[in-house]
């Protein structure tokens, strides 16, 4: 867990990309939820070791979980789900195994 002090953080310098990756530059996220914390993303970027790329795929990934909102008008306002999980994509880690030749099934 990051300490309180952002500054002496050895992901610190890393916080910039992270938050171009997770469109955080503009504040509050499109879809209305609340902006992640500086203590947020180094978590993430802890958590994954440094990885922006890892960090970004579970920050959009969260930020997907947004909800739509409905007012008692009936007036809706839909959730960006679909462009975060767009975004997601792009940083996605690529998993890929060999897949074994029929011969060497048992």
């Amino acid at each position: 867990m990051p300490d309180n002090n952002n500054e002496s953080s050895e992901f610190s310098g890393l916080l910039p990309l992270l938050r171009f990756n997770l469109r955080e530059t503009s504040g509050d996220c499109a879809c209305g939820c609340a902006a992640f914390t500086e203590n947020d993303l180094l978590a993430l970027l802890e958590k994954h070791g440094g990885n922006v790329n890892a960090a970004s795929y579970e920050g959009l990934l969260i930020k997907a979980r947004c909800d739509s909102v409905t007012l008692p008008d009936g007036l809706a306002l839909p959730d960006g789900r679909s462009y975060w999980l767009h975004l997601a994509r792009l940083y996605r880690p690529v998993v890929s195994r060999n897949i074994p030749r029929a011969e060497e099934v048992e």
